[in-house]
């Protein structure tokens, strides 16, 4: 058979916008037909964008799509590329169910259409909600091919009983067309080399699979699309994180073809990126120019300063540092000494003065409400007491004041919390996790460090002390967050096992052993997790970069299950 040129349109879309998506498919349609490419590959619904949620099932919405649709194939009328493009179809048999769906448009028309088989419903994905699957496979001639298409899940089919592969195979396929939006988290992209690796060998077919890049809402996508042989190897993989028409050449005939190498990157600089680009393109795809960031002199606030510098450039971002009763000087000047290296806006709004003002006033109140106080509900009831109430004033006197300048001045406000405080409800409802997007709370605080040093071995922007001092949200004299915490090395570790491995008390408490972990320190992190699943229903949407985020991790509020 002869040598196949593909296209492979690693395309990042904004949902809904059909105009913009429209028109790169177009342009991309057209430079694939001047390289002479005999097939051009687009991602799964890249017309429209993914996820989509409910719009998926808005006739109107549909309907766009698929004008839409029907001037990019009148577009291809002369032309002899193919163009496989990922769209939403209207359900012909369901009232109110669309289908997520594949077109195979040549020379003017749709020659064929394939609907998604697999619908996933886990995770971060509710595709049996909003689509109809489809029933059957089916296989497309092309000259002398004849090519399976699949969107997305149909090739992870281990836990399905239908099996997409195994009936293309029955029906003949000796070419794999896989089209997806498939989510980063750190280690996806083993997972999908393994699997096509699988999938090629056992069924002796090649297969190309073309991946969504980009950010939507709270997830990344990584693109990292690549070909595989019949034999199994890698013959072409797109970049990761990078939106690009690519084209490379295939011969069937080729007995010993050119393997490319895996482009798995270290973790610090491949969650770096991802995290770069879900800044970038929130911003973007959602009108944002400028942003603002709280500025504690402590490390997470200066990756997130760091990362949105990265993502955005130095004049879009601002600094706010918001000096307490019990900030250490040497904070604020971190903070400011951040903000030079990265040469950003930076601001100094002390909050004592609000701080005492609202102290003394709720004091007053509290004394004039003996009642309220024979309950329990009490003030300052001595000097130099400090109680949580009091704490958490702080953290929401300073969140009033970046939401003002984010409602004042049009700045989106990125929070900086981490996963190990989210988890912990070691933060302040209205007050640290107030924001727009939060840009590190699926980072665990030990990975939150090697981000930063990864950043700064290639150029220094954040200060070592802010690298080196014990972490605090200096709320009240002295404290060190491992005075109500575990050591934060300790703490990930037992967060990941629960989180992320889903395993049992007893499981992590076995596994830590060795580490010499107390079993009350394992139950008292599970209970904290469990209890604080209020809090990060009210969090900002979380970018996504480990295999089970906030969004993915479905618990209840009320819950008297204890493990």
């Amino acid at each position: 058979m002869k040598k196949i040129r593909f296209a492979v349109a690693q395309m990042n879309p904004t949902v809904g916008d059909y105009s913009g998506n429209t028109r790169k498919i177009l342009d991309w349609i057209r430079t694939a037909e001047k390289r002479q490419a005999d097939v051009i590959v687009f991602p799964e619904v890249a017309l429209c964008g993914y996820p989509v949620w409910d719009l998926a099932n808005r006739s109107s919405f549909v309907a766009k799509g698929l004008e839409c649709l029907k001037r990019i194939t009148q577009s291809t009328a002369g032309k002899k590329v193919t163009a496989v493009v990922g769209f939403i179809d209207q359900s012909a048999s369901v009232r109110g169910r669309s289908s997520n769906a594949l077109a195979w448009i040549r020379d003017g028309e749709i020659q064929a259409k394939q609907y998604k088989r697999l619908l996933p419903t886990y995770d971060v994905f509710l595709e049996n909600i909003f689509f109809r699957p489809a029933e059957k496979s089916a296989v497309i001639p092309w000259g002398k091919w004849k090519v399976g298409t699949t969107i997305c899940e149909d090739i992870w089919d281990e836990p399905y009983e239908e099996k997409p592969l195994a009936d293309l195979n029955r029906l003949g396929a000796n070419l794999i067309i896989n089209i997806s939006a498939s989510p980063y988290y750190y280690g996806v992209a083993d997972v999908r080399d393994a699997l096509l690796k699988k999938h090629t060998t056992q069924y002796r077919v090649p297969m190309l699979y073309v991946n969504q890049v980009g950010a939507q809402d709270d997830l990344v996508f990584d693109g990292r699309s690549f070909f595989v042989d019949a034999q199994g190897r890698t013959l072409f993989r797109a970049p990761a994180f990078e939106e690009n028409l690519f084209f490379f050449d295939w011969d069937p005939g080729d007995p010993e073809p050119f393997q490319v190498p895996s482009n798995q990157k270290g973790k610090a600089e491949e969650v770096y990126q991802a995290l770069t680009l879900g800044v970038r393109d929130y911003c973007r795809k959602n009108g944002f120019k400028k942003v603002v960031i709280g500025l504690s002199g402590g490390i997470d606030s200066a990756l997130v300063a760091t990362l949105a510098v990265d993502a955005l450039g130095p004049a879009a971002v601002t600094g706010v540092t918001m000096p307490g009763s019990y900030s250490s000087e040497g904070s604020w000047k971190d903070s400011e000494e951040l903000a030079e290296r990265l040469g950003i806006d930076f601001r100094v709004y002390p909050i004592r003065n609000k701080y005492e003002l609202l102290l003394k006033e709720f004091s007053r109140q509290r004394k004039k409400d003996k009642g309220r106080s024979a309950r329990g509900a009490t003030g300052v009831k001595k000097q130099g007491t400090i109680n949580l109430a009091m704490e958490n004033l702080q953290a929401r006197l300073r969140g009033l004041e970046l939401m003002y300048i984010s409602n004042d001045e049009g700045r989106l406000l990125l929070s900086t919390g981490n996963k190990s405080e989210l988890a912990m409800g070691y933060c302040t409802l209205y007050g640290d996790m107030a924001g727009g997007l939060a840009v590190i709370g699926d980072v665990y605080k030990t990975d939150v460090y090697r981000l930063a040093w990864y950043r700064n071995r290639e150029k220094e922007v954040i200060p070592e002390p802010i690298l080196t001092k014990a972490p605090s949200a200096e709320l009240r004299p002295n404290q060190k967050d491992e005075d109500s915490l575990p050591p934060y090395e300790v703490l990930d570790e037992i967060l990941y096992l629960y989180i992320e491995r889903n395993q049992s008390a007893d499981d992590i408490i076995r596994e830590v052993k060795k580490k010499k972990v107390p079993r009350n320190i394992v139950m008292e992190t599970i209970r904290k997790v469990d209890h604080n699943e209020y809090k990060r229903r009210q969090t900002p949407p979380v970018l996504r970069v480990t295999e089970k985020s906030w969004f993915g991790r479905r618990m209840p509020i009320t819950n008297k299950f204890e493990i």
